[in-house]
């Protein structure tokens, strides 16, 4: 099951992480709110296997890709969820501790609109961290990741 543990990112990351949280917190979106606009960590530091088992999403046919998220302790996903992709490469910085996913709270719950996370982008911006919302594929059209951030 991947990490959502800060410890598991490397010093340097840590250090940014921190900085985004007091930064959000300061633009009016705390870690964990449960009242207003908040977010969570969801991923920090994942392995080769877990990487591999989001990267089939939308490539593979679904008893596949569940059979690789079973193997890694991921829950299994619908014939819906199996028409998108998840990931753009095999190469990610979570394999190295180098980058966490967040969601989005409103009053507690998860959202995942888009607006909430073109908030928290450019937050993270601030601090030094590269927000997946502005990847672009390898064509150059935009592939925004929102929930992303990185080492720059």
């Amino acid at each position: 099951m991947p990490s959502r543990s800060i410890s598991d990112l490397i010093p340097s990351m840590q250090d940014l992480y921190h900085k985004f949280e007091k930064a959000m917190a300061e633009n009016g979106m705390p870690f964990a709110s449960d009242q207003g606009t908040g977010f969570i960590v969801t991923q920090t530091l994942r392995t080769a296997a877990e990487q591999e088992a989001y990267y089939v999403q939308g490539r593979r046919v679904l008893e596949a890709v569940n059979e690789l998220r079973k193997r890694v302790g991921l829950l299994p996903i619908t014939e819906t969820e199996n028409k998108h992709t998840v990931t753009q490469t095999m190469n990610s910085k979570h394999l190295e501790g180098k980058a966490f996913d967040i969601a989005m709270l409103k009053d507690g719950k998860v959202l995942w609109s888009n607006y909430l996370y073109d908030k928290a982008g450019p937050v993270g911006e601030s601090v030094g961290l590269k927000w997946g919302g502005r990847f672009k594929d390898k064509k150059g059209d935009p592939r925004p990741d929102r929930p992303h951030f990185e080492v720059a």
